[in-house]
């Protein structure tokens, strides 16, 4: 076969024409490395190879556009390349990649602890998390998260907590608990919660009255008396107000 004409596209990519009627991208790279020039003939056995080194050049291109956005970890590569490429040109790309020092799951393992550690309010556990995702190996997803833990202090935890009670509208014993529970979604543990100090000066008489009229006006349709106090005992108590307050509100109350 011959190479009838080569014609330039976009993005320093060439189609090459061949008089059997098949055609090869390629990258300026490839056109350049393998010769491939108008009137230039070739054997099947050379067109295949050019074909499957073509391939490899693309896929490493393609790898290296996409590790041009951000650090990427073996696994995020792999799949990558697997959309377009057969399993042997992705092996020989990640591998050649490898030896070149574009991926290392250290690296992004360590890259990933830095950026949540700095730009997010996750802990150690959501770090642990994402590395298993990315199938990085234990020892290093250990390491890691070892490393994170260390730099989690009283500062940190109270500037989220904070940040949370900001937001809350609710007893203040209902704010612990839920506190804990975003915390703990967000990767952090019990010997984190021990460093958060809970001395806020923290106001909840306006959230106790509104959820008071709202649970009164709820239950006092089908109950009075005492099955009234105890439905209204529960919700409130349910919401992380106090026994004595809610019993003190409720205290004009008939129990008939």
């Amino acid at each position: 076969m011959k190479i009838k004409r080569i014609v330039k596209l976009k993005r320093e990519m060439y189609d090459v024409l061949f008089d059997d009627g098949q055609s090869i991208k390629v990258h300026e790279e490839s056109l350049v490395r393998y010769v491939l020039i108008p009137g230039k003939e070739l054997d099947e056995e050379e067109f295949k190879q050019i074909v499957q080194n073509v391939q490899y050049d693309q896929a490493y291109v393609a790898a290296i556009k996409y590790i041009s956005y951000k650090i990427r970890s073996n696994k995020e590569m792999n799949d990558y390349l697997s959309e377009d490429y057969e399993e042997r040109i992705v092996s020989q790309t990640i591998n050649r990649l490898q030896n070149e020092g574009y991926l290392n799951d250290e690296n992004y393992a360590r890259s990933l602890r830095n950026t949540l550690f700095n730009t997010t309010d996750k802990g150690p556990g959501h770090l642990k998390r994402e590395l298993k995702k990315h199938q990085i190996p234990e020892r290093i997803i250990m390491e890691e998260a070892e490393s994170f833990d260390e730099l989690i202090d009283a500062e940190r935890m109270n500037k989220l907590k904070d940040k949370f009670l900001r937001t809350h509208r609710g007893s203040y014993v209902q704010f612990k608990q839920k506190l804990r529970e975003k915390l703990t979604l967000r990767g952090y543990s019990g010997h984190h919660f021990e460093l958060i100090d809970y001395d806020d000066d923290y106001d909840e008489d306006t959230y106790f009255e509104k959820d008071f009229e709202k649970y009164y006006n709820k239950y006092q349709k089908k109950e009075s008396g005492f099955k009234l106090k105890q439905k209204m005992i529960a919700a409130m108590m349910g919401k992380g107000y106090a026994y004595d307050k809610i019993s003190g509100k409720l205290g004009g109350m008939n129990d008939e």
